[in-house]
C-alpha cells in the first residue's frame, strides 16, 4: 500500500477521535450540591464542571463551595442551576478574555515600563525603540556622560545581539523570557550589557519589553 494511501486510511481514526473528545465535554454529569439546609441535584456538562473546578482552584476553595456561592447568590427563587452555572462559567472566562485582551493595550506596556524598578523600554519589530522609563533615561544620560542632557529618541540607537525575529519566534513558542546582549549608543558612545525580554500580548507580539539587568 502506498503511503499516500496509507494516509488516507488513517484518516477517519484521526477525525473520529477528535469527536470523542468533543462528545466527552458534552457529556452530561449529575452532581448533588449541599447550599446552606437544601440539597440540590445539577446536571451539566462535562465541560462546565472543569471550568467551575479551575475558578474554584484558582481562588482557594471546593468546587462544591464555589457552586453552592454562586446558587445562594441567585435567591431560592432560581430554579434553572444548570443555567445559572454555564451563564456564571461563561461570563468569569469572558473577564479572563477581557482581562488578557488589555494586556495588550498601549497603556498597560506604559504602566509595566513605569513601574519596573530598573531600565526598561519596549522596542517593535522595526527595531524601533517605542516607550522608556525614567531609569533608562539615567542609563542614557550616564551613558552619554552628561547628566544635565536633554535625551531625543533620534540620537539613540539600540540593538540586541539576538535577531529580533528570532526573539519573537522563540517567545511565541513557549519561552517565558528570553534573555540577551544588547548595545546602547549615543552621541558616538556605547554601552553594552545584558536585557530579559518579554513579548507583548496578545499574539502575534508586534513588541518587546526589556529590563535592563547588567
Amino acid at each position: 500500500m502506498s503511503d499516500k494511501v496509507a494516509a488516507q486510511t488513517r484518516l477517519p481514526e484521526e477525525a473520529a477521535s477528535d469527536e470523542e473528545g468533543l462528545d466527552s465535554l458534552l457529556t452530561p454529569e449529575f452532581r448533588v450540591i449541599n447550599t446552606g439546609n437544601r440539597r440540590r441535584g445539577v446536571r451539566l456538562e462535562r465541560l462546565f464542571w472543569q471550568v467551575l473546578s479551575d475558578i474554584a482552584q484558582a481562588r482557594g476553595i471546593r468546587r462544591s463551595q464555589l457552586v453552592g456561592d454562586i446558587l445562594d447568590e441567585a435567591g431560592p427563587g432560581a430554579e434553572n442551576t444548570a443555567s445559572i452555572l454555564r451563564v456564571y462559567a461563561t461570563r468569569e472566562l469572558e473577564q479572563q478574555r477581557r482581562a488578557l485582551a488589555a494586556r495588550g493595550e498601549p497603556g498597560f506596556v506604559v504602566s509595566l515600563l513605569q513601574a519596573a524598578p530598573v531600565p526598561a523600554f519596549a522596542i517593535n519589530r522595526q527595531k524601533r525603540l517605542q516607550q522608556v522609563n525614567p531609569e533608562f533615561i539615567h542609563l542614557l544620560r550616564v551613558v552619554s556622560g552628561n547628566m544635565s542632557q536633554k535625551i531625543s529618541a533620534d540620537v539613540v540607537h539600540m540593538s540586541l545581539d539576538v535577531p529580533l525575529d528570532q526573539i519573537f519566534l522563540q517567545l511565541s513558542e513557549g519561552a517565558p523570557t528570553l534573555q540577551c546582549g544588547y548595545t546602547l549608543t549615543i552621541d558616538n558612545k556605547q554601552r553594552r550589557g545584558r536585557t530579559k525580554v518579554v513579548a507583548v500580548p496578545p499574539a502575534p507580539s508586534s513588541a518587546l519589553v526589556g529590563y535592563i539587568i547588567s
